[in-house]
């Protein structure tokens, strides 16, 4: 059977990595630009794990076959389809065990140019955990912190567009980085991911410089890599300001496509943090839907205490001020000097 290591198949230039495990698997940890083919899906794994351990190893290892056997004309029109569009397909599953090493073994017997991923996704781990850190080495740092609302994100998205190296950390984490961080987003969490997409960046960037926003080293429910933290901590640190009304409308933009229902659930999440009456006149707000007058509550009432505690640990030599997103994007082009 051949395999081939992560490290090797960065230096190959026509593939296409087959992960095989199953859908909720890849969803939450998948290799970035690969395609799921489940050899089982969620449930059957589930039955085939539960009759394994309760049963015996030779009852799960029955009830897989079965459910494999169903499943494989699928699985071989799926194959036959991709190998028209790529020289070599690699299988790759949790640690390069049965699932990758018996579909490897089929359909190299059936005449297609296959490999299997050594190790599986756990050796791809180890692999960029590595590489996020030498990647990262000699990488310029440069920070926008302001409080919320002012439209970080926004900005950071039109430098992207003008061809700037922005790496929007709450987009890979799929989190806002607040209580209310995780509204309108469309997938959880997941740390494994968030790791996978940070390093994606770097490979196929390999920038000098990054632009970021200000972070705390937790977004939500996943963690900022030590080696990228370090180097933010350490970076060029600019300031950025807008009057308070254009925070609001921003606000307003950001979370306008959120129910009433998800907004009232973050809210009582702050009972932890802030005084009753404040969250209580917040809950009775929203049920007058007032969602502007919300905004300005929580802007003015807690995340400004809240943001200039990490404003506050730094001295800004270099601040914009701006009207609208358009403007914001031009005085930061004028100050960063990057062509």
């Amino acid at each position: 059977m051949k395999t081939i290591s992560y490290e090797e198949l960065e230096k190959e230039k026509s593939y296409i990595l087959v992960d095989v495990r199953t859908p909720a698997e890849y969803e939450k940890e998948g290799i970035p630009n690969s395609i799921n083919i489940p050899v089982l899906l969620d449930e059957e794994r589930i039955e085939v794990g539960t009759a394994y351990k309760e049963i015996s190893p030779e009852a799960g290892k029955t009830l897989g076959m079965m459910f494999i056997s169903k499943r494989l004309p699928e699985i071989f029109n799926e194959i036959s389809q991709i190998s028209k569009k790529t020289k070599k397909i690699i299988f790759y599953c949790a640690r390069g065990g049965m699932r990758s090493g018996s579909m490897t073994a089929l359909f190299g017997s059936l005449g297609y140019n296959i490999l299997k991923l050594d190790g599986g996704y756990k050796k791809y781990r180890e692999f960029i955990g590595k590489k996020i850190k030498e990647l990262n080495e000699n990488v310029e740092y440069i920070i926008v912190h302001g409080k919320t609302g002012i439209g970080k994100t926004k900005i950071l998205q039109s430098l992207e567009k003008k061809g700037y190296s922005v790496l929007d950390l709450e987009k890979l984490a799929d989190h806002k980085g607040s209580f209310f961080g995780g509204l309108c987003e469309k997938r959880g969490q997941s740390q494994k991911r968030f790791e996978s997409l940070i390093y994606n960046f770097f490979k196929t960037t390999l920038p000098k410089y990054v632009i970021c926003e200000s972070e705390s080293k937790r977004i939500g429910d996943v963690y900022i890599p030590d080696t990228i933290f370090e180097s933010m901590k350490q970076g060029r640190h600019i300031f950025a300001d807008t009057p308070l009304e254009h925070r609001i409308k921003i606000v307003m933009e950001d979370y306008s496509d959120t129910g009433l229902e998800a907004i009232r659930e973050c809210i009582l999440k702050l009972r932890r943090y802030a005084k009753i009456e404040y969250v209580d006149n917040l809950l009775k707000l929203l049920e007058e839907k007032n969602l502007e007058s919300i905004s300005k509550e929580l802007i003015e009432g807690y995340y400004d205490a809240l943001y200039q505690k990490s404003i506050d640990k730094y001295s800004f030599k270099e601040k914009i001020f701006y009207n609208s997103i358009e403007e914001g994007v031009e005085e930061l082009i004028k100050i960063l000097g990057i062509n």
